[in-house]
């Protein structure tokens, strides 16, 4: 096993790296469109003050601000461009839109820690039925 320190735990992490994501939404004429965006890598305090952006007091900040203030720094079209310029930006796609890209978002970081549990869980229990269901035969 391989000492841990904070060095190899972000190289570990991929702080600072990019995944590319596919994201869908309905475009203009209703059909199903579907693109590449790129979701970089940051460290909880990144995410913890995705906010500060705004400028705005934190007693007035609304969950809409949270989501669109770790767009603003997550999302990105390039590894060197950001999908959205100024965080004002943020406010003219679709809800739809903004919804794909935080849900890509969240595959990537796991926000709430509950992808990494979640799955966890969910491997678990395939693994007992499969092993039930060979007994059984």
């Amino acid at each position: 096993m391989a000492k841990l320190t904070l060095k190899t735990t972000r190289k570990q992490l991929g702080i600072g790296t990019f995944v590319e994501k596919t994201i869908k939404f309905r475009g203009a004429d209703g059909q199903e469109f579907e693109g590449e965006i790129f979701i970089k890598i940051v460290p909880h305090d990144d995410i913890a003050h995705a906010t500060d952006v705004w400028g705005i007091e934190k007693s007035k900040l609304t969950m809409d601000h949270l989501r669109k203030g770790m767009l603003f720094q997550l999302v990105y079209e390039d590894e060197k461009s950001k999908f959205f310029h100024k965080i004002t930006d943020t406010g003219t796609v679709s809800t739809e839109v903004i919804d794909a890209m935080y849900r890509a978002a969240d595959e990537v970081l796991d926000f709430a820690g509950k992808n990494w549990v979640s799955a966890q869980t969910t491997s678990s229990g395939v693994s007992s039925s499969s092993t039930e269901s060979e007994e059984e035969q």
